[in-house]
């Protein structure tokens, strides 16, 4: 399934008008209330991200989507490129869990490797991103180091089945 991230009503309703079937929602507009209680408006299942926002904050953008009735999942999101294992914060996923009862939670993983995306499972995330890249020796960028390639992929499909099975 084709998800975006929308900054503006505009690319909103463009990636409606083009029946995006879900809307994804990162951390910098996770508190950009107006946005998404415009996005909520096209009764699409929403994926927020929430780095660099409080559960004060979180709150407030659960509250407009259950408003609206809106099914969506809540990510623990550390917005650090890469982010080092002692900043990644994962116990903050029980948070939203305890918190945030109707949410499907899951982790937004901006780690070099995918260790956290398995503890992340094994705390009940039913949901990883993690930014994806064809080749890291051959591209160049700010996510590049947090980026998995093919054989991760390979890796945290193979972990994620074997992690829900064992649970």
């Amino acid at each position: 399934i084709y998800l975006c991230t929308p900054f503006s009503r505009e690319a909103a309703n463009y990636l409606n008008d083009i029946d995006i079937k879900a809307f994804k929602i990162g951390s910098g507009e996770c508190n950009n209330y107006p946005l998404v209680e415009h996005i909520c408006k096209f009764k699409k299942p929403m994926i927020v991200s929430t780095g660099m926002n409080n559960i004060n904050s979180i709150a407030k953008t659960v509250n407009i989507m259950e408003k609206y009735k809106i099914k969506y999942a809540l990510l623990h999101c550390a917005n650090l490129y890469p982010t080092p294992s002692n900043l990644l914060r994962l116990n903050s996923i029980l948070q939203l869990k305890k918190k945030f009862k109707n949410a499907v939670i899951g982790l937004s993983d901006h780690s070099e490797n995918n260790f956290s995306a398995y503890a992340a499972l094994g705390m009940g995330c039913s949901i990883i991103e993690k930014h994806f890249v064809d080749n890291k020796k051959k591209i160049k960028g700010p996510d590049v180091s947090s980026s998995m390639d093919l054989n991760d992929l390979k890796e945290l499909i193979k972990a994620s089945e074997n992690i829900f099975e064992a649970l």
